[in-house]
């Protein structure tokens, strides 16, 4: 019986340690394709504001050199704006999704509205986002920054100060 017990106890400890083992080396490889899949998800997220925030610069650009082409959106830029749609969807948050699509709504419908102030809503969601919520940028400043002068920004504040007084 003595025998038994010499050879149990190293016998035990030393499957003690291995399932040990395996279950640390589970528990780490599950914490790296945790992290693995949050960058990457984080990395799409990131793209597609990029996407959705370059895609209206490159609209603002055209329209201000006078490129504007008879229909609103060519096919190339639909096809852009569909890649951000669904980029957005899938990673964007609820919060930057529904601003986007708000502003999707918005600039479609034939009234003469502010449709600027939706999309300028979902530029400061990006930012914040893309700042882990320490962002102190306001629609002002980035119409400030879109503008560059202090006046235009003021004369836009009046415009739509008439607009919603009709």
């Amino acid at each position: 019986m003595e025998i038994t017990s010499e050879w149990l106890a190293p016998i035990l400890t030393s499957l003690a340690a291995i399932i040990a083992a395996v279950f640390t080396c589970r528990w780490q490889m599950q914490t790296e394709l945790r992290k693995i899949l949050e960058n990457y998800v984080s990395d799409k997220k990131y793209k597609a504001y990029y996407n959705a925030v370059n895609l209206f610069y490159t609209i603002m650009n055209e329209n201000k050199q006078g490129k504007v082409q008879t229909s609103p959106i060519s096919s190339d830029k639909f096809e852009v704006m569909l890649k951000v749609k669904q980029d957005l969807f899938v990673y964007g948050s609820d919060e930057a999704f529904r601003a986007f699509t708000r502003f999707l709504c918005w600039s479609t419908n034939d009234q003469q509205q502010d449709y600027f102030t939706p999309f300028l809503d979902f530029m400061v969601i990006v930012r914040k986002e893309m700042s882990g919520g320490k962002s102190k940028i306001t629609t002002d400043d980035i119409m400030l920054n879109l503008m560059q002068s202090h006046k235009e920004l003021q004369k836009y504040h009046d415009f739509m100060k008439n607009i919603r007084k009709t």
